[in-house]
């Protein structure tokens, strides 16, 4: 007999696995704009930066020294650094909001008929894998 626990993940990798596959396909069938280049995510290797010159409000500029002062134990971090990293962050956050609404969007969108065959793929993927036979006394 098939433990529960063991029944419940093959259960879960049955959805995960058609979940893919389809998601898969039908991403490799649309046609995506590639983002522009300020969008993606920065490289890590040190770029030139450019000097610009902004008007704050001493709150706001209160706020960058705060940071910039918790974020280094000597107080040397510079708050043009504490700023670029808010705003480096900011972009990362919109980055990953608009790939989890293309997401929901995906989702939202299939038929059924893309539905049951992500399902069939997914039972076939776990089929692929050994059942494990549990004893009923060892069963939880």
């Amino acid at each position: 007999m098939l433990c529960h626990r063991y029944a419940k993940q093959r259960l879960t990798s049955l959805a995960l696995c058609g979940m893919i596959y389809g998601m898969t396909k039908r991403m490799r069938s649309m046609k995506t704009a590639s983002l522009p280049r300020s969008m993606k995510s920065p490289s890590r290797r040190r770029q030139v930066k450019q000097r610009k010159t902004f008007t704050l409000s001493p709150q706001s500029v209160a706020l960058l020294e705060k940071l910039a002062q918790q974020r280094s134990a000597s107080g040397q971090e510079s708050v043009s650094a504490v700023l670029d990293d808010l705003l480096i962050a900011y972009g990362e956050e919109q980055r990953r909001r608009e790939i989890e609404q293309s997401t929901h969007k995906y989702y939202d969108q299939r038929s059924p008929e893309e539905e049951e065959e992500e399902i069939a793929w997914g039972k076939f993927a776990l089929s692929q894998f050994p059942s494990v036979d549990v004893p009923e006394g060892e069963a939880k």
